[in-house]
């Protein structure tokens, strides 16, 4: 008898417990989608106010989770959209990539004066498109890659290429 519940608890337990518990562990180990800025990292559908379907990105801004970019110099990043987004005007809203060249990180954005900076090594982007960098280069300076928008009333649609 002792022998078999041995066998149990040593061949089974460890499967149960991984089951159980395993998903919140490789959470733990996962990377922090904390942000210096607004975020919303909700994931998409739902009450997240956005919907991803292959490369297309839409955004309802009439939802809550979307209020902060009301006026123009306003952002917000998408975490898992993989977009940051830039309210330029009442009619215009643009889309950058949201992985850093230097080294991948897409969580720690913030704006100021026409640029884009990394919140893990500092480094600045800029929006205007020229030298744009590529994500995780290793490049410490040049241009986000912007995505295409088309903005319709509150409806904002971003094509990821």
């Amino acid at each position: 008898m002792k022998h078999s519940r041995r066998h149990f608890l040593t061949n089974v337990c460890p499967s149960v417990a991984f089951a159980f518990f395993g998903v919140s562990f490789l959470a733990a180990c996962s990377t922090d989608d904390s942000n210096s800025g607004p975020t919303n990292n909700d994931g998409p559908g739902g009450d997240s106010g956005y919907t991803i379907n292959g490369n297309i990105v839409t955004v309802d801004l009439a939802n809550a989770n979307f209020s902060d970019l009301g006026s123009p110099g306003d952002y917000t990043n998408i975490v898992t959209a993989g977009v940051l987004l830039l309210r330029l005007s009442a009619t215009e809203i643009a889309a950058y990539t949201n992985c850093c060249p230097h080294q991948g990180t897409k969580n720690l954005w913030s704006y100021s004066g026409g640029n884009w900076t990394c919140g893990d090594h500092g480094n600045s982007f800029n929006t205007d498109g020229t030298n744009v960098a590529s994500c995780d280069s290793g490049a410490t300076s040049g241009s986000l890659k912007s995505y295409p928008t088309d903005l319709t009333g509150d409806t904002l649609i971003i094509t990821k290429s």
